[in-house]
């Protein structure tokens, strides 16, 4: 289109929702590695830590993926084996649906 990606307002904004949506991520995780290696991490945390950074995972990639276009499934582009690679651990380890199952055994109510 004869400019640079970063010149176009929808490409920007693409891109600080994912850094934000990664950065929140990250800071949980942590805390929740924080609270394993001291022993006060409860099941639900877990969960929550396992099925939150793999959702967020799978829908970066899938911004990244639409953000390269059609070189976005070309497997010369590291994009296209990260993209593959993240769907599943949505599954393994306890699928996405079991996280949730176990996070809303934990609810009061």
């Amino acid at each position: 289109f004869g400019q640079p990606i970063m010149a176009f307002q929808n490409t920007r904004f693409k891109l600080a929702e994912m850094k934000t949506k990664v950065e929140v991520t990250r800071s949980f995780i942590n805390d929740c590695i924080a609270k394993l290696i001291d022993g006060s991490i409860d099941p639900a945390t877990a969960s929550m830590a396992k099925y939150w950074g793999s959702q967020v995972q799978n829908e970066v990639l899938d911004e990244c993926v639409q953000l390269h276009g059609g070189y976005g499934y070309m497997m010369e582009y590291p994009i296209t084996r990260l993209f593959a690679d993240a769907r599943v651990q949505k599954i393994y380890g306890g699928t996405n649906e079991i996280m949730k199952e176990l996070i809303a055994r934990s609810l009061d109510v």
